[in-house]
């Protein structure tokens, strides 16, 4: 019950006081909300970075499952490349390798480096023979 007099006092806020609750909730809201979308957009790329190097783990698997050897140098790879490999990144992701990665039949691998850029962002991973598990640099 605002603005009931009490013994000569008057309870409730005034238009002023709610006005500088008002500013100083959209300051906070101005700074936090950009930060939230930065946070949100840095644990997206985390996760789809996750999920690359899962696939890339899984290669070897697939090169064995398949009976068929594949070299990995490039996604997405180059028109004139024969050599389909099963590798199959999400949307806007890209990778090179400096020298070809050999998939043999029996899921082993020769290993390699393989550099990953995703909107800008780049990151290595290290592919240790035989079964070239993916390892962050």
């Amino acid at each position: 019950m605002p603005n009931i007099k009490k013994h000569g006092r008057q309870f409730g806020y005034t238009l002023i006081e709610i006005v500088v609750v008002l500013v100083i909730f959209s300051l906070l809201a101005g700074l936090a909300v950009p930060r939230l979308t930065t946070m949100y957009n840095s644990l997206q790329t985390a996760y789809q970075r996750d999920e690359v190097l899962a696939r890339l783990g899984g290669l070897g698997y697939l090169a064995f499952q398949q009976s068929r050897d594949f070299d990995l140098t490039a996604y997405p790879p180059a028109e004139s490349t024969t050599d389909k490999h099963p590798l199959e990144l999400p949307d806007g992701w890209l990778l090179r390798t400096e020298t070809p990665i050999h998939f043999f039949a029996n899921g082993a691998c020769n290993g390699g480096v393989i550099y990953l850029n995703y909107q800008g962002q780049e990151f290595w991973a290290q592919m240790e023979p035989p079964f070239c598990e993916p390892q962050l640099l």
